[in-house]
C-alpha cells in the first residue's frame, strides 16, 4: 500500500515537471523578446538639453506603443547611450548599441556627432534616424541615414530672403560655434552664398568653441561691423552673445538658426533676445490635432512643454515603428522606410525622399514680449 502511494506521488511530481517543461518550450506560452531600439545623444555636455529632450520624445512614443500591445506582441525596449558630444565616444556607443542587438539607432542629436558615426552605420548596415541632424553633407546620398528635420539650406535660404528683402540688410557679421562644426560651418556657408548672390556682404566670420573660456563681450565687439548679426550657436551661447550685443547696441538686428530656438532662450536671454529672428522648420504653436495631443501627453509625462527636439524625436520613433510593423529584420528596415515615403506626423504628413531626407518647408519666428511669434 505504501509502495502505491509512493508511485502515485512520483507520478504527480513527474506530471508537474512535464507541464512546466512544456510551458517553457511552447512558443505560444513563451514571453516574447523585446524589440531593442537604440538612442544616442549627449547628456553630459553643453548640448545635454537636446539629448534629454530627444530621449524623452522617444521614450513617450515607446511607452505608448507598449501600452497598445507593442510590435506584433513584442514590447519595445529603449537602450540609451551618452555620446558626451565627443566623436570617439559617439562611435563607441554606437558599436555598443549594435553589439546589444538594436534594430536601429535614433540619434545623434548634432550634425558633428552624426558625421562621426556615419561610416560605422553604413559599414554595419544599421539604420540611423536623426531627429535633428541637418548638415547638407549628408543630403542626397543612398545610405543608412535618415532624418526628421530638413536640411540646413532649407532654413538658411528663407532667413536670407527675409534679411535682404524685408529687413533691408546689406552687410551682416556672422558668428558660429566650432564644437558642432558639421552643422554650423555648413549653415554659415549656405547663408553666405545665398546672401552674396542677392548682393549682400558678410564680414569675416567670428568663430568660437563652446565650453571653453569664451569672452562673449569681446565677441560682441567684433560683430558690430555691419547692419545686422547672424548667430549659429546653441541656446545658451546665443543668449549670452545677445546679452553682450544689447549692451553695445540695443537696436542692431539679430538673426539666428533654429538650433537656438528653444523655450530656454527666453529664460537665459531675457530682454536681450527680444526681436531676434529664428528660422525653423517646426511650429511649436501649431494647432494641428496630432501636435496638440502630443503636447498634452508630453507635458503630463515630463512636466514641461515639448520643444522641437522632443517633437522630432517622437516623430523619428513613429517612423521607425511604422517600418518595424512590417519587418523587425534590421537588414530590410532601410527598404521598408523608403517604401513608405509618407507617414502621419505631428503637424501633417511627413514625406521622406528616396535618399532618406525629409521634405519640409521652413518658417520664421521672432520674440515679442517674451513669446515666440510666427512672422512668415
Amino acid at each position: 500500500m505504501m509502495q502505491n502511494h509512493q508511485q502515485q506521488g512520483s507520478y504527480r511530481i513527474f506530471t508537474i515537471l512535464l507541464i512546466v517543461l512544456l510551458v517553457a518550450v511552447v512558443p505560444g506560452c513563451e514571453e516574447k523578446k523585446p524589440v531593442r531600439v537604440g538612442f544616442a545623444g549627449s547628456f553630459s555636455s553643453r548640448f545635454s538639453d537636446m539629448g534629454i529632450a530627444g530621449r524623452n520624445g522617444v521614450l513617450l512614443a515607446i511607452e505608448q506603443i507598449n501600452e497598445s500591445g507593442g510590435l506584433h506582441g513584442r514590447p519595445v525596449k529603449l537602450i540609451v547611450k551618452d555620446d558626451r558630444h565627443d566623436a570617439e565616444v559617439a562611435v563607441q556607443v554606437d558599436k555598443e548599441l549594435i553589439a546589444e542587438g538594436v534594430v536601429a539607432i535614433i540619434g545623434h542629436m548634432t550634425s558633428t556627432m552624426t558625421m562621426a558615426a556615419y561610416p560605422l552605420i553604413n559599414k554595419e548596415k544599421i539604420v540611423m534616424i536623426s531627429p535633428t541632424t541637418s548638415t547638407d553633407e549628408l543630403t542626397g546620398i543612398d545610405d543608412y541615414f535618415f532624418r526628421i528635420t530638413s536640411s540646413s539650406k532649407t532654413t538658411s535660404d528663407q532667413l536670407v530672403r527675409h534679411a535682404f528683402k524685408v529687413m533691408g540688410l546689406r552687410k551682416i557679421s556672422g558668428v558660429y560655434d566650432l564644437s558642432n562644426q558639421a552643422y554650423t560651418e555648413g549653415y554659415y556657408h549656405d547663408f553666405k552664398t545665398e546672401f552674396k548672390g542677392m548682393g549682400g556682404k558678410l564680414a569675416p566670420a567670428t568663430t568660437f568653441v563652446s565650453g571653453n573660456e569664451v569672452s562673449y563681450f569681446k565677441m560682441a565687439q567684433n560683430l558690430l561691423d555691419g547692419d545686422g548679426v547672424f548667430i549659429i550657436a546653441s541656446t545658451v551661447d546665443t543668449a549670452m552673445i545677445c546679452q553682450q550685443l544689447r549692451k553695445l547696441d540695443t537696436e542692431i538686428p539679430i538673426l539666428s538658426s533654429g538650433w537656438a530656438k528653444k523655450p530656454d532662450i527666453l529664460r537665459h536671454g531675457g530682454r536681450a533676445v527680444e526681436g531676434v529672428i529664428f528660422s525653423q522648420a517646426f511650429n511649436e504653436e501649431s494647432t494641428h490635432k496630432n501636435y496638440v495631443r502630443f503636447r498634452q501627453q508630453f507635458r503630463k509625462r515630463f512636466g514641461k512643454k515639448p520643444n522641437f527636439v522632443a517633437a522630432y524625436s517622437y516623430e523619428a520613433a513613429q517612423l521607425l515603428f511604422a517600418a518595424l510593423s512590417e519587418t523587425q529584420d534590421a537588414v530590410r528596415l532601410k527598404d521598408n522606410i523608403l517604401r513608405q515615403r509618407t507617414f502621419f506626423g505631428l503637424q501633417g504628413d511627413v514625406r521622406i525622399d528616396k535618399y532618406g531626407d525629409r521634405q519640409r518647408s521652413a518658417s520664421l519666428v521672432t520674440v515679442r514680449n517674451g513669446k515666440f511669434i510666427q512672422i512668415e
